[in-house]
């Protein structure tokens, strides 16, 4: 199992926003073990958890991504790679985007560790 403290908030955030626009804030809010109006100023960015909260967050992400949409997983990490990228010329930013992939790709099988459903889609989606 997955550190929830390894989860980015950005992450977390984008998460709790796009399964409270499939339900509600009130049934993630539940799901979560937060009040709504916490839940809601999370999402909205006019928050940064605290530990307690940041904790229910990140157990709760660690257990839902598994039932995930691919899109809501793979999400923040494609708009981080956009931004990492955004000065590079668009001739070459697939190819750009495709090293970056592969170059973390290879750092999780020479670290020994699982690769993560983000970049496990990010990757087919470019091949």
């Amino acid at each position: 199992m997955r550190d929830y403290r390894a989860i980015p908030i950005e992450v977390l955030r984008d998460f709790a926003l796009s399964q409270t626009e499939s339900s509600s804030i009130r049934s993630v809010a539940d799901e979560v073990g937060l009040s709504h109006s916490a839940l809601h100023q999370f999402v909205t960015g006019r928050t940064k958890p605290q530990p307690r909260v940041r904790r229910l967050l990140g157990l709760w992400y660690l257990d839902k991504v598994k039932q995930a949409h691919d899109i809501d997983v793979a999400r923040p990490y494609a708009a981080a790679l956009d931004i990492l990228l955004s000065d590079i010329p668009p001739e070459r930013r697939s190819a750009a985007e495709q090293e970056m992939l592969e170059a973390l790709a290879q750092t999780h099988t020479q670290s020994n560790t699982a690769q993560p459903r983000w970049l496990e889609l990010l990757r087919a989606q470019q091949g």
